[in-house]
């Protein structure tokens, strides 16, 4: 069942413009969903267009209201993320929104689940109201969100249970033009293709014409491996916390 509360701007009638980010908040706690909500509702370019308070209301909700990104707080019982992504993934991979996180976790056991499972951002529950909106542009546009901390965390376990991944040299990047690196290095830093574009003077197309032929070179199934790749050969380096 789809939900709405007084006060709250939420379009159950897929009535926004389409250059509006279209957001399901999925949370079991009406507090944290009043507080979300009240966020959200002062940004122009984002609506929220439903509310779910439990994990199998999800698949069901994005078939109808059809948000951009699903912005679920992690509940193991009542709320899980990890599930929410495979059960909107088998009801439509092709139109899936981009899932967008919360946890109250600081240290995340499930963080390989996390990625595996196609879910896009990761924020920590107690993060500043003001990042969320931003996260949701990010996700919507395609691009990874994720804290420094787990970021790394999940990239060095991807590594050890990748085996091709792990025996990488850095030689590997000689076999990439300057262009194809330098998408690379952007891919690692979390930003979408039409940022790349807009960043590299380049067309969306262009971007992900680079993307496709540095992970058939490189041998990659994905962008999740590339990101990985960049990060174990030292393209790319997180920045000190």
């Amino acid at each position: 069942m789809v939900h709405a509360f007084m006060g709250v701007g939420i379009d159950v009638n897929n009535t926004t413009g389409s250059d509006c980010i279209r957001v399901l908040l999925c949370d079991p706690r009406h507090l944290t969903r009043v507080g979300l909500a009240s966020v959200l509702t002062h940004e122009t370019d984002i609506t929220m267009v439903g509310e779910v308070l439990h994990t199998d209301e999800v698949a069901d909700a994005v078939a109808t209201l059809k948000p951009d990104v699903a912005l679920v707080n992690h509940d193991p019982d009542t709320m899980n993320a990890i599930t929410v992504a495979n059960m909107i993934r088998q009801k439509d991979h092709k139109t899936s929104p981009g899932i967008l996180m919360l946890s109250s976790k600081a240290d995340h056991e499930d963080l390989l689940s996390v990625l595996q499972g196609g879910i896009r951002g990761l924020l920590p529950e107690n993060c500043d109201p003001r990042s969320v909106p931003a996260a949701i542009r990010d996700v919507a546009q395609g691009a990874m969100v994720m804290k420094l901390k787990p970021a790394v965390h999940l990239i060095s376990q991807l590594i050890q249970r990748s085996p091709a991944l792990a025996a990488a040299p850095s030689s590997r990047l000689a076999l990439l033009t300057t262009r194809e690196r330098d998408v690379l290095s952007l891919v690692a830093d979390g930003i979408s293709n039409q940022l790349i574009a807009e960043r590299l003077t380049l067309s969306e197309a262009t971007v992900k014409s680079h993307l496709y032929h540095l992970c058939q070179k490189l041998g990659l199934r994905d962008r999740t491996q590339a990101v990985i790749l960049a990060y174990e050969t030292g393209l790319v380096r997180p920045c000190a916390v």
